[in-house]
């Protein structure tokens, strides 16, 4: 068959990589809907994304028309408008809610063990690690060994100030990912996706990490198939979407056990600490094992979380107020609602200028400069 250059062209450009959370997280929504798309490597050296304003978090796209947009969550929900079909937001609004809370911790949360899991246990940087560099050599003009040092040297550089070191990573692993890794694998071993029989935007938060780091990294994987096998088999589902059948999501009302079990997981650390974080603009994380650490909110995680409070004042209403007390989670929505910010446009492609929650110290050291 003679190569259809032109039916390329007109495809989505995804710059990324396939060991990056984000990266995995739009394009699982990609093969989801059939949106035809291109991944190109990609290490930051794009010029033509920095001089449209792209402030440097993975991935960067660039639209057939040749405009360039970013953030994941705001162009899922920019390319819901331009292809409707099938729908990952659920109409039902405590459907809606209830997915949003999930991306929100997804993103903002679990985001952090995925990355400490990586660079502070050897063996995962050794495999995801190494995966990543070698990768990035499309970009990187040197040896593959010099690259991995790059890479490592970057990322391990930002992760103190989201707050995982080589010192609490086993708090970390022990006290937050696993512990959600249990849960989440309980409901998804009775439903085939978080919110019933077909994916919502939160199972696409949920395959970017696990498809980049927790069932790719070898280490992190063993943990998987030992606690929650099901997370296995919801990886591979929204991987490859064509071999799948899908329903519907849960009924209006239907919010069972397990997924209750879910939402009361992220009050245990995620939601209160950043309901006082944001509010103060630090607070501080304490595990049971005695460890302490205190982190600081980013102006990123700020609008993140002034946003979804927004989206709990539009979505407000008893009987989502009732799920989220079986939870116990509600008061940290319902007592914060004078923090709400304002909803976002979707219309045009996306630019936040927000899009870097963390960067490595001299990246802030250049910018005072």
């Amino acid at each position: 068959m003679p190569f259809d250059r032109a039916s390329r062209a007109a495809s989505y450009r995804v710059y990324g990589m396939s060991q990056s959370y984000f990266t995995r997280k739009l394009t699982g929504y990609l093969d989801y809907k059939a949106i035809p798309y291109l991944l190109r490597r990609f290490a930051g050296g794009n010029r033509a994304a920095r001089d449209a304003g792209w402030p440097g978090a993975m991935p960067v796209v660039m639209t057939p028309g040749g405009e360039f947009m970013w953030d994941t969550t705001a162009m899922i929900h920019h390319l819901e408008r331009r292809v409707p079909e099938p729908r990952v937001l659920p109409a039902d609004p405590v459907l809606r809610f209830i997915d949003y809370v999930l991306e929100d911790a997804l993103d903002e949360w679990f985001y952090r063990a995925a990355v400490g899991s990586r660079w502070f246990y050897e063996e995962n940087h050794r495999v995801g690690g190494w995966e990543l560099a070698r990768d990035a050599t499309h970009e990187l003009n040197f040896p593959c060994d010099q690259a991995y040092e790059v890479v490592k040297a970057h990322v391990t550089a930002t992760c103190e100030p989201f707050g995982v070191t080589a010192a609490n990573i086993d708090s970390w692993i022990g006290e937050i990912l696993r512990p959600w890794f249990r849960v989440t694998g309980t409901h998804l071993a009775a439903y085939p996706f978080l919110l019933g029989a077909r994916p919502s935007l939160s199972d696409f938060a949920l395959f970017g990490g696990n498809a980049a780091h927790f069932i790719n990294d070898p280490l992190c994987r063993r943990w998987v198939d030992a606690d929650a096998p099901a997370i296995v088999a919801h990886t591979h589902r929204i991987m490859e979407p064509e071999d799948d059948q899908f329903g519907e999501w849960l009924q209006p009302g239907e919010v069972p056990a397990t997924l209750i079990a879910i939402l009361a997981e992220l009050g245990r650390f995620y939601l209160p600490w950043v309901s006082r974080a944001t509010v103060d603009g630090k607070a501080e994380l304490a595990f049971a094992s005695g460890q302490r650490i205190e982190i600081a909110v980013t102006p990123f995680l700020a609008e993140a979380r002034a946003t979804l409070l927004a989206r709990y004042v539009e979505f407000r209403s008893d009987a989502l107020d009732a799920v989220l007390e079986r939870a116990g989670i509600r008061s940290y929505f319902a007592d914060y609602v004078d923090h709400a910010g304002k909803l976002p446009s979707y219309e045009k492609p996306p630019r936040p200028a927000l899009n870097r929650p963390f960067g490595p110290p001299w990246e802030s050291e250049r910018a005072v400069r």
